[in-house]
């Protein structure tokens, strides 16, 4: 008895499977309830979007050290003590404003002596003058006349150098760097008084391949970067280009000038340089639209209610876009949804998505040709 129970519970189980894989089967082949329309099958719903025209460009990065325009230590012109200090670090001063001025009692009297000989040498000069031209006096007489103003004349010209030199002014507008002097210090015209640079304008060097050389030209952009400054862009142009190639590294120099009104750079800064050599406009789609199949680009296109598939040369890719050289109508509308589901000449329905692409708002760089590092 116990055995036709066993063997009856095999055939229920038996059953029972049987039945599950029928009933599976039949369930994986039924059509999807929202794609059985009568007539045929619903389009599938994707989303569009119009190619946006972007910047691209072909740069270089390098790293450049910065330096003021004009840049020069301050020496005085003689030896003596300090009378007074003119400046403070950090001022900004024009040109030909008094920095330092040395003691300057004894080129006060030379030069009050260099003009009273002068006057004396003058007033000869004009007796002997008026009586060569009487005929009182000989010529030797007038030429030794003439000869001795001329000297008085050239010791008044040295004696008011002298003290002038008692002064120093600054050669160019610019802003005074530290000093450690104090008033009353002895100097001699070896002792550093103080740095003087121009910030108005800075310049960067930098290099880079040799290879480059046949697409550089002078104007040219360069975008800056500093750690000191983060998310900031500055703004540059080349001015100056070598016209040797570094035997040794095989580099060129460039120098570059950025305007710095508002001295947010410093001489001696480590920048990050990116020249710029060549920007194009360009169409621009997001990556997630193209489909690679060997060397061959693919996108979908969105044509009278049906996917069309069609073939695109691209050419840079960063930052999600890919740039389109040629293939696709500026008109045209890319798919970028359901991709996966579609095949040429399938049945849609296309909803635009205008804020799927937008037009970068910088240039997009393209992977640096060669680099170089400025000293």
């Amino acid at each position: 008895m116990r055995a036709v129970k066993a063997v009856l519970g095999l055939v229920v189980i038996g059953a029972a499977a049987l039945g599950g894989l029928y009933l599976t089967e039949r369930l994986l082949a039924a059509p999807e309830p929202a794609q059985a329309v009568q007539g045929g099958t619903a389009p599938l719903r994707v989303e569009t979007i119009a190619p946006r025209i972007v910047t691209f460009a072909d740069a270089v990065t390098a790293v450049g050290t910065a330096r003021a325009r004009q840049a020069v230590d301050l020496l005085a012109e003689s030896s003596g003590r300090i009378r007074r200090i003119a400046f403070r670090p950090g001022d900004r001063v024009e040109a030909g404003a008094v920095l330092l001025e040395l003691d300057d009692r004894a080129e006060q009297a030379d030069l009050r002596a260099a003009d009273a000989t002068l006057a004396e040498a003058q007033a000869a000069f004009d007796r002997q003058q008026s009586l060569n031209r009487s005929g009182s006096a000989s010529d030797a007489a007038y030429q030794t006349a003439r000869a001795a103003l001329l000297r008085a004349e050239a010791e008044r010209d040295r004696a008011r150098i002298a003290l002038e030199d008692r002064s120093l002014r600054a050669p160019f507008a610019g802003v005074v760097g530290l000093s450690d002097l104090v008033e009353g210090q002895v100097i001699d015209t070896a002792t550093p008084i103080a740095s003087l640079d121009d910030l108005s304008v800075i310049e960067v060097d930098f290099s880079v391949s040799e290879t480059l050389l046949p697409r550089l030209a002078s104007g040219q952009r360069v975008e800056l970067t500093s750690a000191a400054w983060p998310g900031r862009v500055f703004q540059g142009r080349i001015s100056r280009i070598d016209s040797r190639v570094d035997a040794a590294t095989r580099s060129l120099a460039l120098r570059a000038e950025i305007p710095n009104g508002d001295r947010a750079l410093a001489g001696g800064m480590f920048l990050q340089a990116r020249l710029v050599l060549d920007e194009r406009q360009r169409p621009a789609i997001p990556e997630n639209a193209q489909t690679v199949e060997g060397d061959r680009v693919l996108v979908m296109l969105a044509e009278g209610g049906a996917a069309r598939q069609v073939e695109i040369v691209t050419g840079q890719q960063q930052d999600g876009l890919v740039e389109v050289v040629s293939g696709l109508d500026p008109s045209a509308r890319v798919i970028v949804t359901n991709l996966h589901r579609l095949s040429d000449g399938a049945a849609i329905e296309a909803v635009a998505q205008e804020h799927r692409v937008d037009a970068a708002p910088a240039p997009v760089q393209a992977p640096a040709p060669a680099s170089g590092s400025g000293g």
